[in-house]
């Protein structure tokens, strides 16, 4: 399900059911999770424990709406042994404690050895928990071979780009720094960086660093040491860039960037245009300056995308997707979404403009909105989805 077209359900609550469901333990003791562990060993499989709080919204729409999944029951009962505990419960306190809850819900993948793989922290879309999932069971095996051999002091020049490659898909991104300054003094590297050089160290450089020039000083070269990770790169820097930006609330960095994404992107699915402009959305909204990313929204509209509905859709559900309860955003998310519409009518710019009415107060409209959004879908999920918003708007408003 697209990530923008969940945030209706969260600010509502809503819930999507199916038949086929994760079959979970249920844990009440130390009892019961010894006599898991003792299973996970004797099957040799992974364990996945989700802990959760009885009052916590988030936990009962992934519930409803991931658990309960045809997909997620399939992939999770083959793949691991599932456990569901209330982290406010006598023991579920302790295990959440020595488990590192910071959030409900929280999800943590155990091997069968009774090792913390990785921990997924917050309520997720099927498709990326499901990533993160994969991620975990394919490079945590690589991660614990590799990492003894560096911490040893035995990991081979050869080795570290593998190396990095997991810790970045694990998200270890500190140690990865670690590891990186590790490589540049084990074996001295100079000005003249290798495609092997590029691969270990383009993840752990950003803006601020001296090396960043160099990093991007022969982009074509850049490119074709990265391969297939170079959208990931991509992201990485804009992600950089963005936190350097806000940190000093200066848009200097994401113009910089801004610059050189055109010959960065080439040969890629990604629109520096569109980047660049998300870039200053987030930027906008997380240093809490709403009147200008309303303003910069529409002034950059009018000057260089006017008719281009796409553009101001990306932008404009963006800014929604960040804070949808903002009142500011809400309120000329109306005028955004219905310019869209005016240039063409989809089932998201009405289900946008629907999401609107309903935040500005406006439940009847909202209800209507969704309705006539009914018409321009013929995807199951969309159908089903809408269909259970406009039932619980209903509901709710007494309609």
């Amino acid at each position: 399900m697209n990530k923008r077209v969940i945030i209706l359900l969260f600010v509502l609550g809503g819930m999507v059911t199916s038949n086929a469901q994760v079959e979970f333990n249920h844990i009440e003791s130390a009892e019961d999770m010894e006599q898991v562990w003792a299973d996970a060993s004797a099957r040799n499989m992974p364990v996945f424990v989700d802990i959760y709080a009885t009052w916590c919204g988030p936990c009962k729409w992934m519930d409803a709406n991931v658990f309960a999944t045809e997909a997620a029951g399939k992939y999770m009962n083959e793949a691991f042994i599932n456990v569901k505990m209330d982290g406010e419960s006598q023991f579920g306190r302790v295990f959440a404690m020595k488990s590192g809850l910071s959030a409900y819900p929280s999800f943590f993948l155990f091997n069968s050895s009774q090792d913390l793989m990785n921990t997924v922290v917050g309520a997720k879309p099927w498709e990326e928990l499901q990533v993160e999932m994969a991620k975990t069971l394919e490079y945590y095996p690589v991660l614990e071979v590799l990492q003894s051999k560096f911490e040893s002091g035995l990991l081979n020049r050869e080795e570290y780009p593998r190396f990095t490659n997991a810790l970045r898909e694990m998200g270890k991104d500190e140690y990865g720094k670690a590891v990186g300054s590790s490589y540049v003094e084990k074996f001295d590297v100079g000005d003249d960086w290798s495609e092997e050089d590029i691969r270990v160290l383009a993840f752990y450089i950003d803006q601020r660093d001296d090396d960043w020039e160099r990093l991007v000083a022969d982009i074509p070269e850049l490119q074709q040491a990265l391969g297939d990770d170079l959208e990931r790169f991509i992201d990485h820097v804009v992600t950089g860039s963005i936190e350097i930006a806000v940190e000093n609330r200066d848009l200097t960095p994401i113009k910089e960037l801004g610059s050189i994404l055109p010959e960065l992107t080439a040969g890629t699915q990604m629109d520096p245009v569109e980047i660049r402009s998300r870039m200053h959305v987030y930027f906008y909204h997380y240093t809490e300056q709403f009147d200008r990313l309303s303003e910069y929204i529409e002034t950059t509209y009018m000057e260089k995308h006017e008719g281009d509905h796409k553009w101001l859709f990306n932008v404009a559900s963006d800014a929604l997707f960040l804070d949808p309860r903002n009142e500011v955003i809400a309120k000329n998310g109306l005028d955004w979404f219905q310019t869209c519409i005016d240039q063409k009518e989809t089932h998201e710019y009405y289900y946008h403009l629907a999401l609107c009415q309903y935040l500005t107060g406006d439940p009847t409209q909202a209800v209507e909105t969704l309705n006539i959004s009914l018409e321009f879908t013929n995807d199951p999920e969309s159908t089903q989805t809408t269909k259970s918003i406009i039932k619980q708007i209903t509901a709710e408003a007494g309609l």
